[in-house]
Protein backbone atom coordinates (compact mmCIF):
# COMPACT_ATOMS: atom_id res chain seq x y z
CA UNK A 1 0.00 0.00 0.00
CA UNK A 2 1.41 3.39 -1.08
CA UNK A 3 1.02 6.75 0.88
CA UNK A 4 -1.24 8.15 -1.84
CA UNK A 5 -3.81 5.22 -1.54
CA UNK A 6 -4.83 6.28 2.28
CA UNK A 7 -7.12 9.18 3.25
CA UNK A 8 -8.27 8.80 6.81
CA UNK A 9 -10.18 11.14 8.50
CA UNK A 10 -9.86 12.31 11.96
CA UNK A 11 -12.60 13.58 13.96
CA UNK A 12 -11.91 15.97 16.50
CA UNK A 13 -9.76 18.96 16.73
CA UNK A 14 -8.75 18.84 20.34
CA UNK A 15 -4.54 18.50 21.18
CA UNK A 16 -5.08 14.78 20.05
CA UNK A 17 -7.11 14.68 17.16
CA UNK A 18 -4.74 17.66 15.85
CA UNK A 19 -1.26 15.43 16.84
CA UNK A 20 -2.55 12.87 15.50
CA UNK A 21 -2.81 15.05 11.71
CA UNK A 22 0.43 16.19 12.61
CA UNK A 23 2.04 12.73 12.97
CA UNK A 24 -0.24 11.77 9.48
CA UNK A 25 1.21 14.71 7.92
CA UNK A 26 4.74 13.99 8.46
CA UNK A 27 4.34 10.47 7.55
CA UNK A 28 2.89 12.23 3.69
CA UNK A 29 -0.78 10.61 4.38
CA UNK A 30 -3.57 12.29 3.37
CA UNK A 31 -6.11 13.07 6.47
CA UNK A 32 -9.50 15.45 6.58
CA UNK A 33 -9.71 16.64 10.27
CA UNK A 34 -13.47 17.65 11.31
CA UNK A 35 -14.78 19.52 14.82
CA UNK A 36 -17.96 19.54 15.79
CA UNK A 37 -17.65 23.10 17.30
CA UNK A 38 -17.27 26.29 15.32
CA UNK A 39 -13.42 27.45 16.03
CA UNK A 40 -10.40 26.64 17.52
CA UNK A 41 -10.18 27.01 21.19
CA UNK A 42 -14.46 28.22 21.77
CA UNK A 43 -14.67 27.28 25.24
CA UNK A 44 -13.77 30.13 27.53
CA UNK A 45 -12.29 27.81 30.20
CA UNK A 46 -8.63 27.23 30.42
CA UNK A 47 -6.72 24.58 32.63
CA UNK A 48 -3.16 23.42 32.04
CA UNK A 49 -2.01 19.72 31.50
CA UNK A 50 1.61 18.12 32.49
CA UNK A 51 3.85 16.84 29.51
CA UNK A 52 6.51 14.48 30.91
CA UNK A 53 7.44 10.71 30.19
CA UNK A 54 6.13 11.14 26.46
CA UNK A 55 8.01 14.11 25.77
CA UNK A 56 10.57 12.28 23.54
CA UNK A 57 7.68 10.66 21.60
CA UNK A 58 5.92 14.07 20.82
CA UNK A 59 9.39 15.38 19.50
CA UNK A 60 9.05 11.94 17.04
CA UNK A 61 5.44 12.71 16.22
CA UNK A 62 5.80 16.47 15.11
CA UNK A 63 7.90 18.58 12.95
CA UNK A 64 10.95 20.66 14.16
CA UNK A 65 9.56 23.67 13.48
CA UNK A 66 6.68 22.60 15.90
CA UNK A 67 8.23 21.36 18.72
CA UNK A 68 10.60 24.04 18.69
CA UNK A 69 7.26 26.18 19.92
CA UNK A 70 7.34 24.14 23.23
CA UNK A 71 9.91 25.66 25.41
CA UNK A 72 7.61 29.55 24.51
CA UNK A 73 4.37 28.09 25.25
CA UNK A 74 5.60 26.53 28.88
CA UNK A 75 3.39 27.61 31.83
CA UNK A 76 6.78 28.64 33.24
CA UNK A 77 8.93 30.11 30.62
CA UNK A 78 11.54 31.30 32.36
CA UNK A 79 12.12 27.36 32.72
CA UNK A 80 10.92 25.58 29.59
CA UNK A 81 11.42 22.51 29.39
CA UNK A 82 13.32 20.87 32.66
CA UNK A 83 13.95 18.16 35.08
CA UNK A 84 12.76 18.51 38.72
CA UNK A 85 10.34 17.80 41.61
CA UNK A 86 6.36 18.56 41.75
CA UNK A 87 5.64 19.66 45.00
CA UNK A 88 2.68 18.08 47.02
CA UNK A 89 2.34 20.09 50.36
CA UNK A 90 0.13 19.50 53.29
CA UNK A 91 -2.53 22.09 52.59
CA UNK A 92 -3.02 23.61 56.24
CA UNK A 93 0.78 24.27 56.83
CA UNK A 94 2.05 24.63 53.20
CA UNK A 95 4.88 21.67 54.29
CA UNK A 96 6.41 19.47 51.44
CA UNK A 97 5.10 16.40 51.58
CA UNK A 98 7.01 14.79 48.78
CA UNK A 99 8.31 16.32 45.73
CA UNK A 100 7.54 14.41 42.57
CA UNK A 101 10.80 13.56 40.05
CA UNK A 102 10.32 14.41 36.71
CA UNK A 103 12.67 14.71 33.56
CA UNK A 104 12.59 17.08 31.14
CA UNK A 105 8.77 17.92 31.00
CA UNK A 106 6.64 21.30 31.29
CA UNK A 107 3.28 22.23 32.09
CA UNK A 108 1.45 23.57 29.25
CA UNK A 109 -1.49 25.80 29.13
CA UNK A 110 -4.74 24.14 26.98
CA UNK A 111 -5.04 26.58 24.84
CA UNK A 112 -1.53 27.16 24.14
CA UNK A 113 -0.79 23.31 23.02
CA UNK A 114 -3.93 23.40 21.37
CA UNK A 115 -2.59 26.03 19.04
CA UNK A 116 0.62 24.63 18.59
CA UNK A 117 -0.69 21.50 17.07
CA UNK A 118 -2.48 23.21 15.08
CA UNK A 119 0.20 24.23 13.01
CA UNK A 120 -0.38 23.88 9.32
CA UNK A 121 -3.30 21.77 10.19
CA UNK A 122 -6.67 22.71 7.94
CA UNK A 123 -9.89 21.90 10.24
CA UNK A 124 -13.41 22.06 8.96
CA UNK A 125 -15.15 23.25 11.67
CA UNK A 126 -19.01 23.01 12.83
CA UNK A 127 -18.67 19.52 11.54
CA UNK A 128 -20.99 17.15 13.62
CA UNK A 129 -20.89 13.29 12.77
CA UNK A 130 -23.93 11.72 12.46
CA UNK A 131 -23.43 7.93 10.71
CA UNK A 132 -20.62 5.86 9.72
CA UNK A 133 -21.01 2.91 6.53
CA UNK A 134 -18.32 0.50 5.98
CA UNK A 135 -17.98 -1.10 2.48
CA UNK A 136 -19.24 -4.53 2.31
CA UNK A 137 -15.88 -5.39 0.39
CA UNK A 138 -13.70 -4.72 3.43
CA UNK A 139 -12.24 -1.46 2.39
CA UNK A 140 -13.36 2.04 3.53
CA UNK A 141 -15.71 3.91 5.36
CA UNK A 142 -18.05 6.77 4.59
CA UNK A 143 -18.41 9.58 7.00
CA UNK A 144 -21.67 11.00 7.07
CA UNK A 145 -21.96 14.61 8.43
CA UNK A 146 -25.27 16.70 10.43
CA UNK A 147 -24.85 18.97 7.15
CA UNK A 148 -25.63 16.28 4.84
CA UNK A 149 -21.66 16.00 3.65
CA UNK A 150 -20.15 12.75 2.77
CA UNK A 151 -16.90 11.78 3.26
CA UNK A 152 -15.06 8.58 1.75
CA UNK A 153 -11.46 7.70 3.41
CA UNK A 154 -9.53 4.44 4.40
CA UNK A 155 -9.87 4.77 7.63
CA UNK A 156 -11.56 6.92 10.62
CA UNK A 157 -10.03 7.77 14.30
CA UNK A 158 -11.77 8.84 16.50
CA UNK A 159 -10.06 11.56 18.76
CA UNK A 160 -13.43 13.47 19.90
CA UNK A 161 -12.82 13.07 23.74
CA UNK A 162 -14.60 11.37 26.52
CA UNK A 163 -18.04 11.49 25.12
CA UNK A 164 -17.04 10.03 21.69
CA UNK A 165 -19.32 9.64 19.13
CA UNK A 166 -16.63 7.29 17.14
CA UNK A 167 -16.54 5.15 20.57
CA UNK A 168 -20.30 4.74 20.34
CA UNK A 169 -19.92 3.07 16.62
CA UNK A 170 -16.96 1.54 17.59
CA UNK A 171 -18.41 -0.14 20.79
CA UNK A 172 -22.12 -0.66 18.84
CA UNK A 173 -24.59 1.44 20.98
CA UNK A 174 -23.94 4.33 23.18
CA UNK A 175 -25.12 2.26 26.25
CA UNK A 176 -21.64 0.42 25.90
CA UNK A 177 -19.70 3.90 25.09
CA UNK A 178 -20.96 5.31 27.99
CA UNK A 179 -18.97 7.27 30.48
CA UNK A 180 -19.02 6.45 34.08
CA UNK A 181 -19.18 10.07 36.15
CA UNK A 182 -16.53 9.77 39.04
CA UNK A 183 -18.18 11.69 41.88
CA UNK A 184 -16.64 14.91 43.04
CA UNK A 185 -16.90 18.35 42.70
CA UNK A 186 -14.26 19.41 40.89
CA UNK A 187 -13.65 23.30 40.20
CA UNK A 188 -10.92 25.44 37.62
CA UNK A 189 -10.74 29.07 37.55
CA UNK A 190 -7.92 31.12 35.50
CA UNK A 191 -7.13 34.36 37.83
CA UNK A 192 -5.35 37.37 37.35
CA UNK A 193 -4.62 39.44 40.45
CA UNK A 194 -4.12 42.19 38.82
CA UNK A 195 -1.90 42.98 41.89
CA UNK A 196 2.14 42.67 41.25
CA UNK A 197 2.62 41.55 44.97
CA UNK A 198 0.36 39.36 45.38
CA UNK A 199 1.02 37.32 42.08
CA UNK A 200 4.72 37.22 43.34
CA UNK A 201 3.82 36.27 46.78
CA UNK A 202 1.91 33.18 45.17
CA UNK A 203 4.54 32.15 43.44
CA UNK A 204 7.92 32.90 45.82
CA UNK A 205 7.88 29.27 46.77
CA UNK A 206 6.71 26.94 44.03
CA UNK A 207 7.35 29.16 40.71
CA UNK A 208 5.45 26.61 38.39
CA UNK A 209 3.01 24.65 40.46
CA UNK A 210 2.08 22.59 43.78
CA UNK A 211 -0.49 20.31 45.01
CA UNK A 212 -1.92 21.29 48.30
CA UNK A 213 -3.68 17.92 50.29
CA UNK A 214 -6.21 19.01 53.28
CA UNK A 215 -6.73 17.00 56.24
CA UNK A 216 -9.94 17.75 55.68
CA UNK A 217 -9.83 15.11 52.39
CA UNK A 218 -10.16 18.48 49.09
CA UNK A 219 -7.30 19.43 47.02
CA UNK A 220 -6.10 22.81 45.94
CA UNK A 221 -4.25 23.20 42.97
CA UNK A 222 -2.26 26.31 41.89
CA UNK A 223 -0.32 26.77 38.28
CA UNK A 224 0.80 29.55 36.73
CA UNK A 225 -0.70 29.60 33.14
CA UNK A 226 0.66 32.40 31.24
CA UNK A 227 2.53 35.39 31.79
CA UNK A 228 1.08 37.87 28.85
CA UNK A 229 3.76 40.65 29.32
CA UNK A 230 6.42 38.12 30.45
CA UNK A 231 8.40 37.62 33.51
CA UNK A 232 8.87 41.14 34.42
CA UNK A 233 5.33 42.22 34.58
CA UNK A 234 3.57 39.79 37.49
CA UNK A 235 0.61 42.14 37.84
CA UNK A 236 -0.72 40.54 34.15
CA UNK A 237 0.29 36.86 35.26
CA UNK A 238 -2.65 34.41 34.80
CA UNK A 239 -3.15 31.56 37.22
CA UNK A 240 -4.50 27.89 36.59
CA UNK A 241 -6.72 27.20 39.90
CA UNK A 242 -8.33 23.68 40.67
CA UNK A 243 -10.07 22.72 44.00
CA UNK A 244 -11.86 19.96 44.61
CA UNK A 245 -13.82 17.08 46.59
CA UNK A 246 -15.56 14.20 46.92
CA UNK A 247 -19.35 14.51 46.48
CA UNK A 248 -22.13 15.14 44.62
CA UNK A 249 -22.08 17.92 42.41
CA UNK A 250 -24.89 20.58 42.53
CA UNK A 251 -25.04 21.89 39.26
CA UNK A 252 -27.81 24.77 40.15
CA UNK A 253 -25.14 26.91 41.86
CA UNK A 254 -23.14 29.53 39.98
CA UNK A 255 -19.92 31.02 40.12
CA UNK A 256 -20.53 33.29 43.20
CA UNK A 257 -22.19 30.06 45.34
CA UNK A 258 -18.91 27.84 43.89
CA UNK A 259 -16.74 30.70 44.87
CA UNK A 260 -17.71 30.70 48.41
CA UNK A 261 -17.93 27.27 49.19
CA UNK A 262 -14.28 27.46 47.69
CA UNK A 263 -13.04 29.96 50.07
CA UNK A 264 -15.02 28.32 52.88
CA UNK A 265 -12.32 25.46 52.08
CA UNK A 266 -9.46 27.85 51.96
CA UNK A 267 -9.49 29.80 55.23
CA UNK A 268 -8.22 26.70 57.35
CA UNK A 269 -5.10 26.27 54.63
CA UNK A 270 -1.84 27.94 55.28
CA UNK A 271 0.57 29.49 53.12
CA UNK A 272 0.64 29.71 49.73
CA UNK A 273 -2.73 28.32 49.25
CA UNK A 274 -4.80 30.55 51.84
CA UNK A 275 -3.16 33.70 50.24
CA UNK A 276 -3.83 32.56 46.90
CA UNK A 277 -7.54 31.24 47.52
CA UNK A 278 -8.49 34.15 49.60
CA UNK A 279 -7.23 36.49 47.12
CA UNK A 280 -9.71 35.12 44.13
CA UNK A 281 -11.52 38.37 43.31
CA UNK A 282 -15.03 38.42 43.58
CA UNK A 283 -16.22 37.85 39.96
CA UNK A 284 -14.06 34.74 39.38
CA UNK A 285 -15.77 32.55 36.69
CA UNK A 286 -15.89 29.35 38.72
CA UNK A 287 -16.19 26.76 36.09
CA UNK A 288 -17.57 22.89 37.55
CA UNK A 289 -15.43 20.16 35.57
CA UNK A 290 -17.44 17.14 34.55
CA UNK A 291 -15.34 14.10 35.62
CA UNK A 292 -15.64 11.12 34.36
CA UNK A 293 -13.93 7.85 33.25
CA UNK A 294 -14.23 4.91 30.94
CA UNK A 295 -11.85 1.44 30.96
CA UNK A 296 -10.91 0.72 28.14
CA UNK A 297 -12.07 -2.26 26.10
CA UNK A 298 -11.65 -3.82 22.94
CA UNK A 299 -14.04 -2.92 20.09
CA UNK A 300 -14.69 -4.22 16.49
CA UNK A 301 -12.00 -1.84 14.32
CA UNK A 302 -13.87 -3.32 11.15
CA UNK A 303 -10.72 -4.93 9.83
CA UNK A 304 -8.57 -1.85 10.65
CA UNK A 305 -11.17 1.04 9.61
CA UNK A 306 -11.76 2.58 12.96
CA UNK A 307 -10.16 2.89 15.55
CA UNK A 308 -9.75 5.41 18.38
CA UNK A 309 -6.60 7.65 20.37
CA UNK A 310 -6.80 9.89 23.50
CA UNK A 311 -9.24 10.66 25.56
CA UNK A 312 -12.08 8.61 22.77
CA UNK A 313 -9.76 5.44 23.71
CA UNK A 314 -9.06 5.92 27.48
CA UNK A 315 -11.00 9.12 28.86
CA UNK A 316 -9.59 9.30 33.28
CA UNK A 317 -9.71 11.59 35.61
CA UNK A 318 -6.92 14.15 35.98
CA UNK A 319 -5.24 13.10 38.97
CA UNK A 320 -2.16 11.43 38.61
CA UNK A 321 -1.23 14.00 35.36
CA UNK A 322 -1.58 10.87 32.61
CA UNK A 323 -4.22 11.57 30.31
CA UNK A 324 -2.17 14.20 27.73
CA UNK A 325 0.82 12.04 27.83
CA UNK A 326 -0.79 8.39 26.79
CA UNK A 327 -2.48 10.58 23.96
CA UNK A 328 0.73 11.35 23.19
CA UNK A 329 1.78 8.16 22.91
CA UNK A 330 -1.04 6.82 21.24
CA UNK A 331 -0.47 8.86 18.71
CA UNK A 332 3.49 7.92 18.53
CA UNK A 333 2.52 4.11 18.28
CA UNK A 334 -0.42 4.38 15.76
CA UNK A 335 2.10 6.70 13.32
CA UNK A 336 4.73 4.90 13.83
CA UNK A 337 2.61 1.13 12.65
CA UNK A 338 1.16 3.12 9.45
CA UNK A 339 4.93 4.68 8.76
CA UNK A 340 6.00 0.62 9.05
CA UNK A 341 2.92 -0.27 6.94
CA UNK A 342 4.24 2.28 3.88
CA UNK A 343 7.57 1.70 4.13
CA UNK A 344 9.02 -1.12 5.83
CA UNK A 345 10.53 -1.75 8.67
CA UNK A 346 13.83 -1.53 6.52
CA UNK A 347 12.87 2.13 5.76
CA UNK A 348 12.94 0.97 2.02
CA UNK A 349 9.31 1.63 0.03
CA UNK A 350 6.92 -1.31 1.06
CA UNK A 351 6.94 -2.66 -2.79
CA UNK A 352 10.39 -3.60 -2.04
CA UNK A 353 10.03 -5.93 0.86
CA UNK A 354 7.86 -9.01 1.20
CA UNK A 355 7.34 -8.74 4.40
CA UNK A 356 6.25 -5.41 4.63
CA UNK A 357 3.65 -6.28 1.56
CA UNK A 358 1.88 -8.51 4.29
CA UNK A 359 1.39 -5.93 6.67
CA UNK A 360 -1.75 -4.68 6.65
CA UNK A 361 -4.14 -1.95 7.49
CA UNK A 362 -6.17 -4.25 9.45
CA UNK A 363 -2.52 -5.94 11.46
CA UNK A 364 -1.38 -2.45 11.98
CA UNK A 365 -4.27 -1.27 13.50
CA UNK A 366 -4.85 -4.84 15.62
CA UNK A 367 -1.49 -4.32 16.54
CA UNK A 368 -1.86 -0.50 17.82
CA UNK A 369 -4.75 -1.51 19.88
CA UNK A 370 -3.14 -4.79 21.46
CA UNK A 371 -0.88 -2.50 23.50
CA UNK A 372 -2.92 0.74 23.82
CA UNK A 373 -6.43 -0.74 25.48
CA UNK A 374 -4.74 -2.85 27.97
CA UNK A 375 -2.40 0.18 28.50
CA UNK A 376 -5.14 2.71 28.93
CA UNK A 377 -7.83 -0.02 30.87
CA UNK A 378 -5.11 -0.10 33.40
CA UNK A 379 -4.33 3.77 33.46
CA UNK A 380 -7.80 4.37 33.85
CA UNK A 381 -8.43 2.43 36.95
CA UNK A 382 -5.18 3.58 38.36
CA UNK A 383 -6.59 7.55 38.24
CA UNK A 384 -10.03 6.76 39.19
CA UNK A 385 -7.80 4.84 42.43
CA UNK A 386 -5.47 7.73 42.63
CA UNK A 387 -8.09 10.29 42.60
CA UNK A 388 -10.66 8.92 45.35
CA UNK A 389 -7.28 8.38 47.65
CA UNK A 390 -5.83 12.09 47.25
CA UNK A 391 -9.53 12.53 48.60
CA UNK A 392 -9.07 10.90 51.54
CA UNK A 393 -6.46 11.92 54.18
CA UNK A 394 -5.60 8.45 55.83
CA UNK A 395 -5.14 7.34 52.57
CA UNK A 396 -3.05 9.48 50.49
CA UNK A 397 0.39 8.17 51.04
CA UNK A 398 -0.78 4.22 49.88
CA UNK A 399 -2.06 6.38 46.63
CA UNK A 400 -0.57 5.74 43.22
CA UNK A 401 1.21 9.11 43.06
CA UNK A 402 2.95 9.13 46.06
CA UNK A 403 4.13 5.46 45.19
CA UNK A 404 4.54 5.36 41.35
CA UNK A 405 4.61 9.21 41.08
CA UNK A 406 4.49 10.30 37.26
CA UNK A 407 5.81 6.99 35.48
CA UNK A 408 3.58 5.26 33.26
CA UNK A 409 1.99 1.70 34.74
CA UNK A 410 3.68 -1.21 33.56
CA UNK A 411 2.06 -4.04 34.75
CA UNK A 412 -0.62 -3.81 31.53
CA UNK A 413 0.99 -6.96 29.98
CA UNK A 414 -0.83 -9.38 32.31
CA UNK A 415 -3.70 -8.81 34.18
CA UNK A 416 -5.02 -5.68 32.60
CA UNK A 417 -4.76 -6.97 29.13
CA UNK A 418 -7.45 -9.02 29.65
CA UNK A 419 -9.25 -5.47 29.81
CA UNK A 420 -13.00 -5.94 28.54
CA UNK A 421 -17.01 -5.08 29.96
CA UNK A 422 -16.13 -6.86 33.45
CA UNK A 423 -17.69 -5.90 36.64
CA UNK A 424 -15.36 -4.51 39.42
CA UNK A 425 -14.61 -7.08 41.20
CA UNK A 426 -14.98 -10.32 37.85
CA UNK A 427 -12.31 -11.52 35.80
CA UNK A 428 -13.14 -12.73 32.10
CA UNK A 429 -14.19 -16.17 32.27
CA UNK A 430 -16.20 -14.84 35.73
CA UNK A 431 -14.18 -15.61 38.76
CA UNK A 432 -13.74 -13.36 41.55
CA UNK A 433 -10.87 -12.09 41.84
CA UNK A 434 -9.42 -9.78 44.49
CA UNK A 435 -10.71 -5.89 43.90
CA UNK A 436 -7.84 -3.83 43.33
CA UNK A 437 -9.29 -0.95 44.44
CA UNK A 438 -9.05 0.71 48.21
CA UNK A 439 -11.55 -0.17 50.75
CA UNK A 440 -12.40 3.62 50.49
CA UNK A 441 -12.67 3.35 46.50
CA UNK A 442 -14.77 0.51 46.98
CA UNK A 443 -17.16 2.32 48.97
CA UNK A 444 -17.32 5.44 47.00
CA UNK A 445 -18.31 3.11 44.26
CA UNK A 446 -21.24 1.39 46.57
CA UNK A 447 -22.33 4.89 47.41
CA UNK A 448 -22.16 6.03 43.75
CA UNK A 449 -24.47 2.88 42.45
CA UNK A 450 -27.33 3.29 45.80
CA UNK A 451 -27.50 6.80 44.74
CA UNK A 452 -28.17 6.50 41.00
CA UNK A 453 -30.75 3.48 42.06
CA UNK A 454 -32.61 6.02 44.32
CA UNK A 455 -32.51 8.57 42.05
CA UNK A 456 -33.91 5.89 39.29
CA UNK A 457 -36.45 4.70 42.21
CA UNK A 458 -37.38 8.52 42.66
CA UNK A 459 -38.35 8.95 39.05
CA UNK A 460 -39.80 5.83 38.23
CA UNK A 461 -42.25 7.00 41.72
CA UNK A 462 -42.79 10.60 40.22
Amino acid sequence: MDSKDIHVIVIGAGITGLLTCQALKKAGIKYSIFEKEQSLNVRSNEWTMAIHWSLPLLKEIVPADVFAKMDAIACNPVLGIHSGLYPIIKGETGELIMGVPYENGLRVPRSKMRAVAATGIEVQYGKLLTDLAFNESGDGVVATFSDGTLVPATMIIGADGPKSRVREFAMGSAEEAAVTRFSIFHTNMTVCYGDAEKALFVRKQYPTSYLALSEQSFHAFQSISSMPDGPDHPETWKFHMAMAWLGEVDNSLDYKARLALIKERAAGLGEPAHSAFMWLPDDTEVHKADISYWISQPWDNRRGRMTLVGDAAHPMPPYRGQGLNHCINDVWHLSKGLTEMLSGASGEPAAATADAQKLTLAEVVTRYEAEMVPRGAEEVRCSVENGYMLHDWKKIQQSPVFNRGFKPMDGHGGAAAAAGPVKPNAAPNGVVEENPLSEHAQVQLRRDAELAAAAETATASA
